[in-house]
């Protein structure tokens, strides 16, 4: 396991075949564009980084701090954020597809044409996100929390899923 604090010392580690990144402190970290399939970085911080366009489908993000970060375009797919706290992050085109996100948090986060299509979302808090556009078709709600989340007509939900009952309102 190797605990970083920057953006080059991650990459030149990662290159040279490490994966396990557990507990690193990357707040503020600009991570955009990078290749970090298969990466553990789970405990770490990356308050407030740059991961736009970042490929971090089959990442161990297990209670991972990316609150206010900038996801945009972030390949999650197959990731697991359990515990994740994702509020108030910015997730406009991100896939997620087949991703668990329980007990994750995303209060407030914008998932704007956001793909979380088949993805366990157990217990997860969506409380004022921006799910407009978003698919969310055959993912699994079991005790999320949608309070104030924001939908629109092209939002795509699983059949039987009424967003006016979850305390969702249309945008």
């Amino acid at each position: 396991m190797a605990k970083v604090s920057s953006a080059d010392q991650l990459l030149t580690q990662y290159n040279q075949g490490e994966r396990n990144f557990e507990g690193s402190d990357l707040d503020g970290e600009n991570l955009s564009g990078l290749v970090l399939k298969e990466i553990n970085l789970s405990r770490s911080s990356l308050r407030k980084a740059d991961l736009t366009g970042t490929d971090l489908s089959s990442a161990l993000l297990f209670q991972t701090d990316l609150s206010t970060a900038i996801l945009n375009r972030v390949e999650l797919s197959r990731a697991n954020l359990t515990g994740a706290n994702l509020s108030r992050s910015l997730m406009t085109g991100a896939t997620l597809i087949k991703s668990i996100l329980l007990k994750a948090s995303l209060n407030g986060a914008i998932l704007l044409n956001a793909n979380l299509s088949q993805s366990r979302l157990r217990e997860a808090d969506f409380s004022e996100a921006n799910l407009s556009s978003a698919d969310l078709s055959e993912a699994v709600f079991t005790e999320a929390k949608f309070t104030g989340a924001k939908y629109s007509l092209s939002t795509k939900l699983p059949t039987n899923f009424d967003p006016v009952t979850e305390g969702m309102r249309i945008d």
